[in-house]
């Protein structure tokens, strides 16, 4: 039997030598296009899977791009393939972790304990783990006393309590939100992409100036990312839905199926509430909407509905449980849906009082300040 054997190439050959040279740079680009991100995290999560998460800004409709299982000893590794810089999540368990802001050639080393998260590599991702460290203080600081004693007076039934807690937390909102920016104005965020990943938490009237501001520094220094894409789009999207404007039309489904176009709610004020069933400031809510509902319903006002839950049950079941007997509509796609980018909406509750022509009068009204606005509009 006479066996073939090929020729060895000729690698002196000009011809192969140029195609070696090009599959080498094609091979270098490749592994520049990647950031490494590893680290470890408590033993509690060993063997788990560590999911990292793609974040959109503009319409919070997150991407799941990698997931990884966790070692024994508590280690990860995930590799990015990317062109230009991203802010991803990381997280165990549909728990969040710590933002990782990656761009190709990185290599990021997380060290994350129950208390601390060490960084080494990313000078950007550092920076969003400390905003989300003063993110918590602040909190504390505001809101950690509205959302315990709003959750006391839910428990104990009393409307007017659950009606002055609900008050109480949109004014601590409000400076919450205020001293979240100060920290974000300063030079060395506000002109790092990592800045971008406060966008989640912005009002559009009392913010203004600070998005613009994002807007010319992102223009100049980073004009062709998609995270400058993403808030310029947002920044601009604020406009549709900026006090004085009609209010954006959108079509959705209502809990028999059949679909419901805003257009119909022309000639009666309407509150277009954002909200879901496993948001319990949304729930807390709930009484004050009823009885404002049942005491202005005869006198030109309406209530709509629009949920961002995924699960039509849980969605149906909030309904029947809070006694919504108003118009309830939901895309069941979570703020990734239509209606919810639409609005931009990426936080709730959230809300817009339209008048009898559709045009936006007031934004985020609850308890008492509802009522109040009502009574102004019924005299």
């Amino acid at each position: 039997m006479t066996t073939s054997i090929s020729p060895e190439p000729k690698i002196n050959s000009p011809i192969t030598i140029s195609m070696l040279v090009i599959f080498l740079l094609i091979s270098i680009g490749v592994s520049a296009q990647q950031a490494i991100v590893a680290g470890t995290v408590p033993q509690g999560f060993s063997g788990k899977s560590i999911t990292l998460t793609l974040i959109n800004y503009e319409t919070r409709n997150d991407k799941v791009v990698q997931e990884a299982k966790i070692s024994g000893d508590g280690k990860f590794t995930l590799t990015i393939n990317s062109k230009e810089p991203e802010i991803y999540d990381l997280g165990v368990d549909n728990s969040s972790l710590v933002q990782v802001l990656a761009k190709p050639g990185d290599k990021i080393d997380l060290k994350i304990s129950k208390d601390h998260i060490e960084v080494t590599g990313s000078k950007e991702t550092q920076y969003l783990v400390d905003y989300e460290a003063n993110r918590k203080i602040v909190f504390n600081k505001y809101l950690r006393r509205t959302y315990d004693s709003s959750a006391a007076a839910v428990k104990s039934g009393d409307k007017a309590r659950i009606e002055y807690w609900n008050v109480e937390h949109e004014k601590a909102s409000v400076n919450y939100k205020a001293e979240l920016a100060q920290w974000v104005e300063q030079p060395f965020f506000i002109n790092s992409l990592a800045a971008v990943h406060h966008s989640i938490r912005w009002n559009s009237e009392t913010d203004t100036a600070l998005m613009n501001q994002m807007v010319a520094i992102y223009q100049q220094k980073y004009p062709n990312y998609d995270l400058t894409r993403q808030l310029v789009n947002k920044v601009n999207a604020t406009k549709r839905i900026a006090i004085g404007a009609i209010a954006p039309g959108f079509v959705s489904t209502d809990t028999a199926g059949k679909k419901v176009d805003l257009k119909t709610y022309r000639g009666k004020y309407t509150f277009v509430e954002f909200w879901a069933s496993w948001c319990p400031p949304c729930r807390e809510e709930s009484p004050t909407l009823v009885r404002l509902y049942n005491e202005y319903k005869d006198k030109g006002f309406t209530i709509l509905s629009v949920s961002i839950d995924k699960n039509t049950t849980q969605w149906k079941n909030a309904i029947r449980q809070d006694g919504y007997v108003w118009g309830n509509v939901c895309d069941l796609n979570g703020y990734g849906g239509p209606t919810a980018a639409l609005y931009t909406v990426t936080a709730i509750p959230n809300s817009f009082l339209l008048d009898k022509d559709g045009r936006i009068i007031a934004k985020n009204l609850r308890g008492k300040e509802l009522e109040s606005k009502l009574v102004e509009l019924m005299k």
